[in-house]
């Protein structure tokens, strides 16, 4: 059962008054149903709660709230002295206050207080009598009534018995009539699991008369808490870190008798336990609470809500509500940390009814009781301008019990999780509503004014590739394989990425074939054995196995440098071209773009001006004469496009992922100007302390960062082809592509034409034709993975170890992911298993995300965007379905005419799918 809670702000109780009254000029029929009441005058009541009646007026608690007679003793609190085997110097400081959980109401608020929502179904029960003196008569018992005061059966008052009185329990209860002494009485049993109790309060409506027939007469029910909640929190600085796991009540009477009052104003309520001796223990366990949490902290569920909570949440299932009773020599506490060490407070004294005992752990040094407890509100989306409601309780108790309220004040904001400090706000936290208080038992509250700070992200990230300081010089071009710009050839790749205006040049190497200064050559030799596999029409027998990739001329490479693989015959490379851009002007290449340094290693050059610089994808390509050799694929992105996001698998492994898919150019970006969710700690401070050591508190207030729009476009790639295409039909702003270039991919034609985009026809009966390139030539497993051998079937994980090839189109330490990567983002692992996404299942919130946010791990407490950035089509080369469906290439093959791919849609998720390799799908490459 759920825990059910009554109390203002936190769960407000009761609906304000329904009297219902209804006139009829009808006369009652004299006869049998005389007694049955008149028609028109049903039973009805008005819902109130005393307790926060008073809080609603600004009043103080007292005794009489919940109907109780606390002994002022048992309100001063004590020390109790804890037994344990670690060595801890603790006890539990105890503190009561009138009322259950109570919370000020401000002014504003009062005219709300009552909402009979948090209300359920109660129990009615009535008696009656011809006059005021004999009130006696059964009427009704254990009605079921709604928490409007209507009761499911309608029970109607007599004219001629038009006295009653009316007793009611919640949750639905057993009420006696009344007992041979007059009293009327409920059993109750009070559930060992905490996180089942419910909150247990009854009402009586004092005497009621029926004086105007036919007119029901006004009749009220002012619930009262019978109960005593309990609740435990952490002292401040505690000399020891443990986490707490479990907290038991050991030896509590479970079970009792409650007379309910026979008058309004609760008087006469008590709890009767004699001839009750059920005892047991009451646990609250599967906690994970550090004793070093924010000072002076009630102790709650941290991982559903870290910074505190909202009040209602932060009381939820955490309360002990247990049955007034006595404790010296019967009742005591067990605190069991995680390391299985404990310690045993014996407790002392008694729980009375409608009060909050809060037991905190504390050093034992302490002598005065300075209360100073906080609690923050949920993080809050971007686009809201206002928190929940934070609280601040702050009072000490005297040495003679008397409780005072001391003033506390905010001393400190902190942006840095506590390890910094200083007076100002942060801009976005525009204001506080409560920056100081009196105190009181009674928490003080107050919400946070936040900004919503949405910009054009896609014209932030432009304006700062820009304004970025330039890199290299005309002379002195900044070398790209180089993380300092140094002349040295350090790593290269067939991506770079550009973030500022400059000179650069790239070395004349084929893709990654250098790698930490010195020749990789397993980038492109391969030690898979010979690998036969039988296909095509006819059928033949071929090696799938690529073992030296070749260069644009189909020869095999001997050296990582272009001129001087196979003798030198490529030698005397003179020219350079932009095959395509996204954007005008991107590149701009000298007249003449190729130079050699002192070892006669070539380079191209080329110029990014700040004036033409964004977002955006060109790629470029050396020449001999008119033959391309080589291509390469620039992207403009910021640094941070490649930083690195760990996401766990299905079976595992982490696999960290680009912060970007390869050649993401944002067109409609709109979100927050902070990309993780922004927070604050507020320190707040008691104006006095103990011996000068004043308390501190610490609210939390998080704003969450989002998304308003996020659209752009990714390259495409065909699977084992090194050259992107553009993700969009926007016109390209220099160079052009050839979207169907026929169906002859082979490597040769790949490499000398990095703008073709090649096609694989088929027959009526989607069969792949038997003369396309794609089977006859275009069939090695290993040309994403240099040792590949193994094809994966659908919902198979391909576990050879990728190692990056000169064919790979990944940056620098990066390469195309095995199919593996993908399998976390179902919950089997599998096609079509239950999506592991954070919201994305719903239509409007994919097309916000423009595709799925998936989680990375299965704490489910980070997440990894992958968008759908649609397709280029394996017969014609178009471009579809952007915002709608993403497929993503593994490094994989399926079969020879096939590669291995995740797919994704609003509703499904393929991590462990396949399609032709001449579709054009977007790259999202993992660390090396």
């Amino acid at each position: 059962m759920k825990k059910i809670f009554f109390l203002h702000t936190l769960l407000p109780l009761f609906a304000g008054t329904f009297a219902l009254t209804v006139a009829s000029c009808a006369d009652e029929t004299l006869g049998d149903n005389a007694n049955n009441g008149d028609n028109d005058a049903v039973v009805h009541f008005e819902i109130n709660d005393a307790q926060e009646e008073i809080l609603s007026r600004g009043g103080v608690l007292t005794r009489a709230a919940n109907g109780s007679s606390q002994s002022q003793q048992e309100l001063m609190g004590r020390k109790l002295e804890a037994q344990n085997a670690a060595g801890l110097d603790v006890c539990l400081i105890e503190t009561t206050v009138e009322g259950v959980n109570p919370v000020k109401v401000d002014a504003g608020t009062r005219a709300n207080i009552v909402n009979r929502m948090s209300l359920g179904d109660f129990s009615t029960t009535g008696i009656r009598g011809t006059a005021v003196s004999n009130i006696n008569e059964n009427w009704f018992n254990s009605a079921k009534t709604k928490n409007s005061g209507e009761l499911y059966t309608p029970i109607r008052w007599s004219w001629y018995k038009p006295f009653g009185r009316f007793y009611a329990a919640y949750p639905e209860s057993n009420i006696a009539y009344p007992d041979a002494s007059g009293n009327v009485t409920v059993e109750f049993t009070t559930n060992p699991d905490v996180r089942q109790q419910v909150d247990f309060m009854t009402a009586c409506s004092g005497d009621v008369q029926y004086a105007t027939r036919f007119q029901a007469p006004r009749t009220s029910l002012n619930f009262r808490h019978a109960l005593t909640a309990i609740r435990f929190a952490v002292g401040q600085n505690l000399s020891f870190d443990k986490t707490i796991k479990e907290i038991t009540l050991k030896n509590v009477l479970l079970k009792s008798k409650y007379i309910i009052s026979n008058k309004y104003d609760g008087t006469g309520a008590q709890w009767v336990s004699t001839g009750y001796n059920t005892r047991g223990d009451v646990k609250l366990d599967n906690l994970n609470y550090r004793t070093n949490e924010n000072p002076n902290s009630i102790i709650r569920d941290v991982t559903k809500y870290p910074a505190g909570g909202r009040f209602e949440n932060l009381k939820d299932n955490y309360t002990f509500y247990l049955i007034p009773q006595e404790l010296t020599n019967k009742v005591t506490a067990v605190i069991t940390f995680s390391d299985n060490t404990s310690i045993s407070i014996p407790l002392k004294g008694s729980w009375e009814q409608g009060t909050t005992r809060t037991y905190k752990l504390s050093e034992k040094t302490s002598t005065w009781t300075y209360t100073l407890e906080a609690t923050s509100p949920e993080a809050v989306a971007y686009n809201r301008t206002t928190s929940g409601n934070y609280g601040i309780t702050s009072y000490r108790t005297a040495p003679d019990g008397t409780k005072k309220p001391i003033a506390w004040k905010i001393t400190g904001y902190s942006e840095d999780n506590g390890a910094t400090w200083t007076m100002n706000k942060p801009a976005w936290l525009r204001s506080l509503t409560k920056e100081s208080g009196n105190g009181g038992t009674a928490a003080e509250q107050g919400v946070a004014t936040l900004s919503n700070d949405v910009i054009d992200l896609a014209a932030k990230r432009n304006k700062e590739l820009q304004d970025a300081t330039p890199l290299g010089s005309a002379t002195n071009p900044y070398n790209l394989s180089n993380n300092t710009g140094a002349d040295a050839v350090q790593n290269t790749a067939n991506c770079y990425v550009i973030s500022a205006p400059g000179y650069y040049s790239i070395p004349l190497v084929y893709g990654n074939a250098i790698k930490n200064g010195v020749t990789n050559a397993s980038a492109y030799k391969s030690s898979a054995p010979v690998t036969n596999v039988t296909f095509g029409s006819p059928a033949a027998t071929k090696d799938v196995i690529l073992h030296t990739l070749v260069a644009h001329d189909g020869s095999p490479i001997s050296d990582p440098w272009i001129e001087k693989t196979n003798n030198k015959v490529f030698n005397g490379i003179n020219g350079a071209e932009v095959v395509w851009a996204d954007g005008a002007n991107l590149v701009t290449l000298p007249s003449a773009p190729i130079y050699r340094d002192a070892s006669g290693n070539a380079f191209v050059k080329f110029e990014v001006t700040k004036a033409n610089l964004k977002s955006g994808n060109a790629v470029i390509a050396v020449k001999k004469g008119n033959t391309i050799l080589w291509s390469w694929h620039l992207w403009f992105a910021p640094k941070n496009a490649l930083t690195k996001i760990p996401v766990t698998n299905k079976q595992g492994k982490v696999f960290n992922f680009t912060e970007e898919t390869l050649g993401w150019k944002p067109t409609a970006w709109k979100g927050t100007s902070y990309s993780a969710p922004r927070t604050v700690k507020i320190r707040v401070e008691q104006a006095i302390g103990n011996g000068g050591n004043k308390q501190e508190a610490v609210v939390t207030i998080t704003q969450n960062d989002g998304v308003e729009k996020n659209e752009g476009s990714a390259n495409m790639y065909q699977w084992g082809r090194k050259d992107p295409f553009p993700g969009t039909n926007t016109i390209l702003g220099q160079g052009s592509i050839k979207q169907n270039a026929g169906d002859q991919i082979y490597m040769q034609n790949i490499i000398q034409n990095p703008g073709y985009f090649y096609i694989t026809g088929t027959n009526g009966a989607g069969v792949i034709n038997a003369n396309a390139g794609l089977t006859k030539y275009y069939y090695f497993y290993n040309l994403w993975s240099i040792n590949n051998r193994t094809a994966s079937n659908l919902n198979q994980v391909n576990s050879t170890p990728v190692v990056k090839t000169i064919y790979d189109p990944s940056p620098v330490g990066f390469c195309v992911p095995s199919n593996a990567a993908f399998t976390g983002f179902t919950a089997n692992g599998l096609n079509e298993g239950t999506m592991n996404v954070n919201g994305t299942n719903d239509q409007a919130a994919y097309t916000a995300n423009y595709g799925h946010v998936f989680w990375t791990n299965s704490s489910k407490n980070a997440s990894i965007r992958f968008p759908a950035f649609g397709y280029r089509d394996s017969e014609n080369g178009a471009w579809f379905y952007g915002g709608r469906i993403g497929d993503y290439w593994s490094a994989d093959p399926n079969d020879v005419n096939n590669g291995c791919v995740m797919g994704i849609q609003v509703d499904k998720v393929y991590p462990l799918y396949r399609n032709v390799r001449t579709y054009g799908f977007a790259v999202r490459p993992v660390a090396e």
